[in-house]
């Protein structure tokens, strides 16, 4: 086990430069998530470390040994696809043990080792069996398991359960969880899936046009997003991003909103954002949907919080809560409040506006205030 560094690593493909100046600094034994939509860079940063792509300039380092030109047999370093690649003429336990056989291990060694995998992943019970009797979610876990028996220094993970479904997706993500905690390995795992990046990883590289547009962990690109692009990436739903006008009210900030012709000046909490560069100009509001909620006394007496009064657009129950459309500034406006207390499409409602967790950007830059 090693730590993982990666230097300024650009890569352009001709004219097309798809990584610009990545740096990410991982310790032994943590799971980072590259996360960011299609397009973004997140795959071919993950092939550059493994090897599969040469980087056009910068380097990758693995513990004290620079890996930038090294070829992938030699990196130490094992990768599981999106697809599972497995062999259909072999059964499972040929799958697993295909490349320690490659690497001349003894038999005695190779049985052990695919014993103690098979344990781990519990598909025990499938070693006999062909990758075509395997569900998606079985085939998976022998690819996962081809790759732990290497015992590697880093595991790298390309979108490993984009292909299942809904249901199997979540099992397996507690059993991605489950596995790292027992192995404490370090792990590289791209996604597009926010929710996937929130649950699994110890830190998360937000992705965009070939740049690392955030660093953290899950909390921190949440709560403290760099810019609207994080912001309205991590979440679902999204932020709401509002755009409003600052005005100074007794000794701080507030910015305004309207709804239904009625004005309402929400307080600005001083730890969030420094407003006073900006006062009779206009920012860009940051609320997530949980700030948004029916009104709860013991909500209604925190500071800043604000009641407004809103119509309902449109009605989304999701079980747990129920997510209200509304119109704020001329913009629509996603709330979220208990299931009991959700009115119907057309009629008004009492929002309180919780500000403590607010957060604002400039409207020109995007970035963070």
């Amino acid at each position: 086990m090693a730590e993982l560094k990666i230097e300024n690593v650009n890569k352009s493909f001709g004219e097309t430069h798809i990584l610009k100046g990545i740096n990410l600094d991982i310790p032994d034994g943590e799971f980072v998530i590259l996360v960011g939509p299609s397009g973004c860079g997140k795959s071919t940063l993950l092939n550059c470390v493994a090897g599969l792509e040469e980087v056009t300039s910068g380097a990758i380092r693995l513990g004290d040994k620079d890996m930038t030109r090294v070829a992938p047999k030699d990196r130490d370093i094992a990768m599981v696809f999106q697809s599972y690649a497995l062999y259909p003429n072999m059964n499972v336990y040929k799958n697993i043990a295909f490349g320690l056989e490659i690497r001349k291990m003894p038999k005695a060694e190779i049985q052990a080792e695919v014993s103690r995998v098979a344990k781990l992943l519990q598909i025990e019970h499938m070693l006999d069996r062909k990758p075509s009797q395997l569900s998606g979610g079985q085939r998976q876990r022998v690819a996962m398991g081809r790759a732990l028996a290497r015992r590697p220094q880093i595991y790298l993970f390309d979108e490993p359960l984009s292909n299942l479904d809904a249901k199997l997706r979540v099992e397996m993500r507690t059993e991605m969880k489950k596995l790292h905690q027992r192995l404490a390995t370090t792990i590289v795992y791209v996604t597009h899936d926010q929710i996937e990046a929130m649950t699994l990883a110890d830190r998360i590289a937000v992705m965009k046009d070939g740049i690392v547009q955030q660093f953290g962990t899950p909390q921190e690109v949440y709560d403290d997003p760099a810019n609207i692009f994080v912001a309205g990436f991590m979440g679902s739903p999204s932020m709401n991003f509002l755009e409003c006008e600052v005005s100074r009210v007794d000794d701080g900030f507030a910015v305004e909103v309207v709804s239904e012709a009625q004005s309402y000046l929400l307080p600005v909490d001083p730890n969030q954002a420094d407003l006073s560069g900006y006062e009779g100009k206009r920012v860009i509001l940051g609320i997530r949907p949980e700030q948004i909620t029916h009104v709860m006394p013991h909500v209604a007496e925190q500071p800043f919080v604000t009641k407004v009064t809103v119509k309902i657009e449109v009605v989304e129950p999701t079980g747990a809560d129920t997510l209200v459309l509304a119109r704020i500034n001329d913009q629509e406006c996603e709330c979220r409040v208990h299931p009991t207390e959700s009115g119907q499409p057309g009629e008004m409602m009492d929002m309180l506006f919780n500000m403590s967790k607010a957060v604002f950007f400039d409207p020109k830059t995007e970035d963070r205030l």
